[in-house]
């Protein structure tokens, strides 16, 4: 018999993020408890939408407060923990279902593991995971406190916990939410008020410096984790998650030094905490020493991932581990090495297709035949469209366009659409199909690729000699992206290399000699027109370099030129950056070695 659930929620002003979470919970649970503490938005209605019983909770910046009241209108005989910003995963859903299945213990406090996405999208690869409760039985006086990060309290004497395999994917520390909400200040607020109420509160010190250092504030962040450590005890939850970020502030900082020394000291306290062995590879890697990066990594395979109560990142112990080995063997220039490592890697997640790239470029040094390198690939991938367009990037990579619009002509998922004509798009004007390029059917401009569909379809016009269209086109996309600072860069380029083509005059666009986007854009244009050898073209583009003011621009090109051939002009550019600005790299270096 089904054990019978609760489902309990605070929220404010949650009508984004709410009909996901309550769609990926709503067949599972017997009852949805809804606490508001102040929308504004649709959000209640979006509550009673899915049957949810609703209170009214006056705000008074104590989360646990807040909580708790939800607990109080909990009929069922088990409560389950979600906030409105999370969601279960399909085969998330269904271990809570075998789960409430079964016989559960009325002593025990269910743990899931917290999978929180950080940056400016779901990323799997940007991700950290802390384990939270979040099922436990009803009426036994469990309560939460703390007026921020509450925690579940109970006694230990009593109950126990139980770690389960179920994870919630969390959306509150996206750059995008954490602005919508000024998640911030306002926990900073609470906190530094309750710092002044309990200032030996080490909970309290380690929250303010997970605060601080989202915000950047690296040097307050480990004023609060060192007050945090002092007298540390090793026992309290969040101790190996201290350790931890203190390790990858120092090594954010550059101080390599004290992160490792705070390696070996959260090793003696936490030794099948793998995640320390996998920092401890990072940071010989920034110091150059792979042979102790090696062995560190071997020491992540050789523990496996962590137990569920010392896991941070994931994949430490197993995909990322074996990747990161393989990238040390290619850069090392053991093919044979790093492509068993990045074949381990795809065998330890089927979903993370980084590996690939390299091991299709390992396959091109080996004078492997187009037709066995699809065969491998294609072993990778299932038949479907989203696959299609994966192995289509794959070979645009390596500058395999006609093989990578092979695959897009295979895709004829309309909902696909729009992805498959950007990589259409780059593909047809790498390859001189600039009229194809334009006949493209045209893609959403609220799109985030929509800035690359515009770039193809503009370089097209220029080469076509067809310079009022492309001036036409680009008038269009500056009064469409205006308020999009991300790509007034490439615009302002795009309209100086226009001017260059129509004898206009132009305009210096920047006199940072680092400022780096801008040579980026340049070298992708001058690359463009090399590979379809139109050199008088590409003779005019290269001047874009004069209202840059970068330092690098000789270099960048010497080593477009060796990428695409043209050894001699690789040397002889290479060489005018050293003697007239006196720029080099070691891949400018290396590549002066190879032609010498």
């Amino acid at each position: 018999m089904k054990n019978q659930v609760s489902l309990c929620m605070i929220v404010k002003n949650e009508e984004e993020y709410l009909p996901r979470c309550l769609a990926s919970i709503k067949d599972i649970v017997d009852e949805i408890i809804i606490v508001d503490t102040g929308s504004t938005d649709r959000t209640l209605e979006i509550a009673k939408s899915f049957n949810a019983k609703t209170y009214f909770f006056k705000w008074n910046n104590n989360f646990s407060e807040a909580r708790n009241e939800s607990l109080k209108h909990a009929s069922k005989d088990w409560i389950l923990i979600m906030d409105a910003d999370e969601e279960l995963y399909k085969e998330d859903q269904e271990l809570v279902r075998i789960l409430l299945n079964s016989k559960l213990d009325e002593n025990a406090i269910y743990n899931f593991q917290g999978v929180s996405y950080c940056g400016n999208y779901i990323d799997e690869n940007n991700k950290i995971i802390n384990l939270n409760p979040r099922l436990f039985k009803n009426n036994i006086g469990l309560h939460y406190e703390g007026a921020i990060h509450n925690q579940l309290a109970y006694s230990e004497n009593n109950y126990h916990v139980i770690c389960e395999d179920v994870k919630v994917h969390h959306y509150g520390y996206l750059n995008k939410r954490i602005a919508s909400t000024d998640k911030r200040n306002r926990n900073l607020t609470i906190l530094t008020n309750q710092l002044k109420k309990h200032p030996n509160d080490k909970f309290v010190l380690f929250n303010l410096g997970n605060e601080y250092a989202a915000l950047g504030d690296l040097e307050k962040a480990l004023e609060f984790y060192y007050k945090c450590y002092d007298n540390f005890n090793p026992d309290v939850g969040f101790g190996y998650a201290l350790l931890i970020r203190m390790v990858y502030v120092n090594f954010d900082i550059g101080k390599y030094d004290e992160s490792l020394r705070l390696i070996g000291e959260g090793i003696n306290y936490y030794p099948e905490c793998t995640d320390l062995y996998f920092l401890k590879a990072e940071n010989y890697k920034i110091l150059g020493k792979p042979t102790l990066q090696i062995k560190a990594l071997e020491k992540c395979i050789e523990l496996g991932e962590p137990p569920a109560n010392l896991k941070f990142f994931d994949g430490t112990g197993g995909v990322k581990a074996f990747n990161e080995l393989g990238n040390i063997y290619y850069e090392l220039r053991d093919f044979e090495t790093a492509y068993n490592y990045y074949i381990e890697a795809l065998k330890a997640d089927t979903s993370f297709i980084d590996p690939i790239y390299n091991i299709v470029h390992i396959l091109k040094l080996e004078n492997k035949s187009i037709s066995e390198i699809k065969t491998i690939v294609e072993s990778f991938f299932d038949v479907s469209c989203e696959s299609y367009i994966l192995m289509a990037d794959l070979f645009f990579k390596e500058g395999d366009y006609n093989t990578a619009l092979e695959y897009l002509n295979k895709c004829n998922d309309d909902s696909l659409e729009e992805r498959v004509n950007v990589l259409k798009a780059r593909c047809f004007i790498r390859i001189g199909g600039f009229e194809d390029c334009i006949a493209l059917t045209e893609i959403n401009k609220k799109e985030p690729a929509y800035i690359e569909f515009f770039f193809s379809k503009f370089i097209s016009y220029i080469l076509l000699e067809r310079y009022n269209d492309a001036y036409k086109l680009l008038k269009e996309i500056k009064k469409e992206e205006k308020t999009r600072e991300s790509y007034k860069r490439r615009i302002d380029i795009y309209e100086q290399l226009i001017k260059l083509f129509i004898k206009e005059p132009t305009t210096i666009l920047s006199r940072d000699e680092n400022e780096h986007e801008y040579l980026d854009i340049v070298m992708e244009i001058c690359e463009i027109m090399l590979i379809n050898k139109r050199y008088d073209e590409l003779s005019i583009a290269v001047n874009l370099g004069n209202l840059v003011s970068n330092r690098s621009m000789l270099l960048s090109l010497g080593k477009l030129y060796y990428r695409n051939g043209y050894l001699e002009l690789a040397k002889k550019e290479i060489l005018r950056s050293i003697k007239e600005f006196d720029i080099y790299d070691s891949g400018g270096l290396d590549i002066l070695k190879i032609l010498s």
